[in-house]
């Protein structure tokens, strides 16, 4: 089991202790089928566990995702606004 260490002025820091990838399925309407889409499962050292279960339809995004946010000082609280930023990054913002 990897162990994350982090210095930091705040005596308490929490940071993302394991991610997963996981995957399920969604109506695809355009193609009037069963398509899958893949979102990550989030554990924090304080305990705290978010799932996001439908990211985007390519796996290697989320791997991206998931490599990204491995280890990283972040609350739960904040994950939402990574994420967010990491969407509009790869699909560009919407206008």
């Amino acid at each position: 089991m990897n162990q994350v260490r982090v210095k930091t002025r705040d005596p308490i820091s929490v940071c993302v202790f394991k991610t997963e990838i996981i995957s399920s399925l969604t109506w695809d309407d355009e193609n009037c089928r069963e398509a899958t889409v893949w979102g990550l499962r989030v554990s924090f050292t304080d305990g705290k566990i978010v799932e996001l279960p439908d990211l985007c339809p390519k796996q290697s995004d989320v791997e991206e995702l998931k490599i990204k946010l491995d280890g990283a000082v972040l609350r739960s609280d904040f994950l939402s606004d990574i994420v967010d930023d990491y969407l509009g990054y790869i699909y560009g913002l919407p206008f």
